[in-house]
């Protein structure tokens, strides 16, 4: 694989290399939900880079656990590299023994002038249901930007969802902006401060 230039094409790599802070754009909570806070959580970030999906779980578990909640990395529990199966995602959530499971993916990436690719239509939760089912059309829909020379954009898009291990729809969800990416463990650390704010906000962590 060529050098740092390709590795910014894959997935979860662009919201993973800001040094600028990331900024929740929207959020949404079943209005429905009466459940309370999930308290371990199955972390799954989306990206054909193992690499990048792994820096990005262990963080984000980690940033988890630091705000009181216990996290598992996916990667820790299915190693392999590429889309997971709808039944190993789900054989694994029932071996981690959690009852959160939260799932990241790249929509899109902008300019001020918005020279960019399309964003992705989020799955259809009416037909594919739970969160493995959302995994697998979160994994269809995922935004790969084409190879990239240099960054050349302001702002990558992503979207993460919050589901319940027992239930069919989602609880939470959010989109959030991470501007000029560059630096990778950082951005990282400072996307996750953004989101699991807004869960411990909502009273979902």
């Amino acid at each position: 694989m060529p050098p740092i230039a390709r590795a910014v094409s894959l997935g979860l790599v662009a919201v993973l290399a800001a040094c600028a802070a990331t900024t929740l754009e929207n959020s949404w909570k079943d209005p429905k939900y009466s459940g309370g806070p999930a308290t371990r959580v199955l972390v799954i970030g989306i990206a054909k880079d193992s690499s990048v999906r792994r820096t990005f779980e262990d963080i984000f578990a980690q940033a988890l656990t630091q705000a009181g909640a216990q996290a598992v990395a996916s990667h820790t529990l299915l190693p392999q590299d590429g889309q997971i199966a709808e039944d190993d995602l789900q054989k694994a959530v029932e071996q981690a023994g959690v009852n959160g499971v939260l799932i990241t993916r790249m929509v899109g990436r902008h300019k001020d002038d918005y020279v960019a690719s399309a964003t992705v239509p989020p799955p259809m939760y009416g037909t594919r249901r739970y969160y493995n089912g959302y995994y697998s059309s979160a994994w269809s829909g995922s935004y790969e930007p084409a190879e990239v020379q240099q960054f050349n954009y302001d702002y990558v898009v992503t979207e993460t969802i919050l589901f319940r291990s027992d239930a069919p729809e989602p609880v939470w969800s959010g989109t959030a902006r991470t501007p000029d990416p560059r630096y990778v463990r950082e951005a990282a650390q400072d996307f996750s401060k953004a989101v699991i704010s807004a869960l411990k906000e909502e009273g979902l962590i």
